[in-house]
């Protein structure tokens, strides 16, 4: 099984990866494996840090089909209000040697409380400058116990709370905790529809970019509520037009990327090797290879 290491070296063309429904979906994916296999694809695969069976049946995909394993955690709790569960983010650096990945990605949320999972309600970090010297430690501890990098992801917002710039506060935790970092597009868009800021007033200047090592994309829904707008991102749903030029004006200053994901969950599979075909074409495009 090939790693990110040896298919995306620094400064090669990123990998094309997609995520998918867990392991009992592995098998409907089976007859469009072909179409999406390739030197530059990959699969990302999102378990607990305690399910061993995910990341084997991700191993043992990746291996048929000849696809380089990202892994997006489920439980690594960089903003929680629960102390740091070494025993937990130990396990979770057993599927990280498993895998043979070089970095773990995950949003700057709250994923845990009281140790139950909260990832069908995560909660946001807020928008203050104190989620700095908060989440620092957190991460720097993370990374000690897993032995890759943490790559910090901007997180979905329903809602805003705080006034400071996201970005700036990602860039703030990855520089001062050494971490990496994952420009998710549609979290990009949300952040933008709650806020009220348009989208390229968002993105500060001195946003690091090479840090980011990973990007994702997948659709994104926006509700007009009668207090304001929110929006979610919906991993089912078409990424619109809107998203993918959202991507040209920023993921071309991403130097550092060795990765592009398309979230994909719940679509079918002819969708899917769409969806991946549109995104290799526009990985083409950002690097200047289509013109």
């Amino acid at each position: 099984m090939r790693t990110v290491s040896e298919a995306a070296p620094p400064g090669a063309r990123p990998l094309v990866g997609f995520s998918w429904d867990m392991t009992s979906e592995h098998e409907r994916l089976a007859p469009f494996a072909e179409r999406l296999a390739g030197d530059d694809r990959a699969f990302m695969v999102g378990p607990y840090a305690r399910d061993a069976a995910t990341v084997d049946e991700a191993v043992r995909f990746c291996e048929q089909h000849g696809l380089v394993p990202l892994l997006h955690t489920l439980d690594l709790d960089l903003c929680g209000l629960d102390p740091v569960d070494d025993e937990l983010v130990k396990q979770l650096g057993d599927a990280v040697r498993r895998l043979g990945v070089s970095w773990v990605t995950t949003d700057l949320a709250m994923w845990t409380k009281d140790g139950e999972s909260l990832v069908e309600a995560l909660v946001p970090m807020p928008w203050i400058e104190d989620s700095v010297d908060y989440v620092v430690p957190r991460v720097e501890r993370m990374q000690e116990l897993l032995g890759v990098r943490v790559a910090v992801e901007n997180s979905a917002y329903a809602y805003v709370v705080g006034d400071a710039n996201p970005f700036v506060l990602q860039s703030e935790i990855a520089r001062r905790a050494d971490a990496f970092m994952v420009y998710d597009v549609g979290h990009h868009l949300i952040a933008s529809e709650v806020s009220g800021i348009a989208t390229d007033a968002l993105m500060p200047d001195d946003f690091a970019w090479d840090r980011v090592v990973e990007g994702h994309l997948s659709g994104v829904t926006v509700l007009a509520a009668d207090d304001g707008v929110t929006a979610d991102d919906q991993h089912a749903a078409p990424i619109r037009e809107e998203l993918w030029l959202l991507a040209r004006r920023h993921l071309p200053a991403a130097t550092a990327l060795r990765a592009m994901v398309a979230e994909s969950e719940g679509i079918r599979g002819e969708d899917l090797v769409a969806k991946v075909g549109r995104m290799a074409a526009e990985v083409r495009i950002w690097r200047g290879e289509d013109r």
